[in-house]
């Protein structure tokens, strides 16, 4: 793990200067608008991949994996799409990300500004 982009995380600095952190889990909760809704997934594994923002701006670019096997459809392990986030909050060593910006390629075919939002994606590590 770069302890040195660990450092940014853990300041709450939304313009690290480079590098990523990779965490590997097994479990997690899934919340949407603000509800649990789905308990614990134990034994579902993940990988979160935490990186400067691969287009050069501020804060961070996030991606999940899904470490259990590729994806029937697309054929892939990716579990969540990589998402521009920034960090809203650090209180100890619990750090808040939420996403921000647009999906560029849904605005394109027509969806709606609130559907396209990245401010509805955020994790809590």
């Amino acid at each position: 793990m770069n302890n040195f982009f660990v450092k940014f995380l853990l300041e709450g600095n939304n313009h690290p200067s480079s590098g990523q952190v990779v965490f590997d889990s097994s479990d997690h909760i899934r919340f949407q608008n603000g509800q649990n809704v789905s308990g614990h997934n134990y034994g579902c594994n993940r990988r979160l991949v935490i990186e400067k923002n691969i287009q050069g701006d501020e804060g961070y670019t996030v991606t999940m994996y899904n470490l259990d096997g590729l994806h029937p459809l697309w054929q892939n392990n990716i579990q969540m799409a990589p998402k521009r986030m920034k960090i809203i909050s650090v209180k100890g060593s619990i750090v808040e990300f939420r996403g921000f910006g647009y999906d560029e390629n849904a605005l394109a075919m027509g969806v709606p500004l609130e559907v396209a939002t990245f401010e509805n994606y955020g994790v809590v590590l």
